[in-house]
């Protein structure tokens, strides 16, 4: 308990010196910056460029049944071979980011997804497409994504969650604009003519990352002499050593893949809270057009359902990068979102007439919606801003598990049943479960701050709303 306490007191005085400009040699140049909203809107154009080919998998499939001849569920596993890789591939960059940065992975990402989709293009079977559009291109985005996420939080400190609402709400609009795009380019150029260009519109985000360099901070590690009140701290807490054996060798690995992050247990219910949301949302973004047409809904209607979904999401992203600016606690939003969320979708099944379904639809688009810019937020506030790859990269495969196994399990349900209420039953449930399990670490944080209060004097301007403190040793 003493041994954390100290560590964050460190990272505190580390951060109020910087902070404050004590040093006039560690300016901060690019943090707040113009430059910083540059890179938001490398961002913005990453999201863009990534999400609007996962999220347009229903047009892929249908130019893909159409094309080869192959079973329904053959041409559905290479969608979901792509979104797999995309999260499931989180880790990996996550680890390399640490050392190359996020300006060489997001162009090797970009490079990997553009080649894919090319080499798709000249597809002679299902099994090559497997390989090329949901492996390789997969891969690329996976590779590409945490990139474009992390480096705002780099760029960004009081405006982080602002910054975050901007860049993420780059999603809705890949999956707005690239659907009517992608059946205008087959009926022009044909599906391989179509594969082709969006390969090479993918390659654009080398640009994006080609416009990400680490920013000027003077932080550090950079060379500079430290502070007394760093050396202060640094004298509170000695370094660990790594034995030379094969003990300190384990030991090290594992704090170099950072899988120290694992001994929280305030980290591991956010993995739990990724799962359950993804387990969800998956649900009701699969079944809920389809539940629709068991009303007496008609087809283009149902569709509508889903085009409100996103509209509102859209909406919701920059609203709740500006909710987390404005409000004292991204954690309290975010769970108590969640929670409303998780409530509504429940309500789904109780609705009989159209206009209650467009507000659920609604609802449910916007507070879901508070996924992309308080996650990474969340992350920064309780870990660092140095461990958001992979802490990020790692929840990614916890959020790849939850939407692979959902909508199959609401699916063996209506199969059994015969009816979609139960099935929205449980992921209105899941996802109010994700919402309440992230009161524990909120009431842990605050327990913390309480603590902290007691024990340290590090500096009184310290704001103490910022300590976290881990539930484990």
């Amino acid at each position: 308990m003493a041994s954390l306490i100290c560590c964050k007191r460190k990272e505190l005085c580390r951060s109020r010196i910087v902070n404050n400009g004590a040093y006039p040699n560690r300016k901060r140049s690019d943090v707040d910056g113009i430059y910083a909203w540059i890179i938001a809107l490398a961002s913005f154009f990453g999201h863009v460029l990534i999400y609007g080919v996962i999220f347009s998998s229903g047009v892929f499939y249908d130019m893909f049944y159409d094309t080869f001849d192959s079973s329904s569920s053959m041409i559905s596993l290479i969608a979901t071979l792509s979104t797999a890789f995309t999260f499931g591939f989180g880790p990996i960059p996550g680890v390399l980011m640490n050392k190359y940065g996020q300006r060489v992975i997001t162009i090797i990402g970009g490079l990997v997804a553009g080649t894919g989709l090319i080499l798709s293009a000249y597809a002679t079977n299902v099994y090559y497409l497997a390989a090329s559009f949901g492996v390789i291109t997969g891969i690329g985005f996976g590779t590409a994504y945490l990139a474009v996420v992390s480096i705002v939080a780099l760029y960004f400190d009081r405006w982080r969650s602002v910054a975050f609402g901007l860049a993420v709400s780059g999603v809705g609009i890949g999956t707005f604009v690239y659907p009517p795009i992608i059946r205008s380019l087959v009926e022009t150029f044909g599906v391989r003519g179509t594969l082709l260009v969006t390969g090479g519109v993918t390659l654009n985000l080398c640009v994006c990352g080609a416009l990400m360099r680490p920013p000027r901070t003077g932080a550090i590690g950079s060379g500079l002499k430290e502070s007394p009140e760093e050396t202060a701290c640094s004298k509170a807490e000695p370094a660990p050593t790594i034995a030379p054996n094969i003990a300190g060798k384990c030991k090290n690995c594992f704090w170099m893949l950072n899988l120290h992050m694992f001994r929280s247990v305030v980290y591991l219910v956010l993995c739990l809270n990724n799962f359950f949301l993804l387990f969800g949302l998956s649900i009701v973004y699969v079944h809920l057009a389809a539940y629709s047409t068991t009303k007496d809904i008609d087809a283009d209607s149902s569709a509508m359902l889903i085009s409100v979904v996103g509209i509102a999401n859209f909406i919701g992203r920059p609203s709740f990068g500006l909710f987390a600016k404005l409000s004292c606690s991204s954690l309290l939003v975010y769970t108590i979102s969640l929670s409303l969320c998780g409530l509504g979708v429940v309500l789904v099944p109780l609705m009989e007439g159209y206009v209650g379904l467009m507000i659920l639809s609604a609802a449910f688009g916007f507070l879901s919606a508070c996924i992309g810019p308080l996650i990474p937020q969340i992350i920064t506030d309780f870990l660092s801003v140095e461990l958001l790859p992979s802490a990020y990269g790692y929840l990614l495969v916890f959020e790849a598990a939850g939407s692979l196994l959902g909508p199959p399990v609401a699916g063996w349900l209506f199969d059994v049943l015969k009816r979609y209420p139960p099935s929205f039953y449980l992921g209105g449930g899941t996802i109010g479960l994700s919402g309440i399990i992230m009161f524990i670490p909120y009431f842990v944080r605050r327990q913390a701050s309480a603590l902290i209060n007691d024990e340290i004097q590090c500096d009184g301007e310290i704001d103490i709303k910022e300590v976290f403190l881990s539930s484990k040793d």
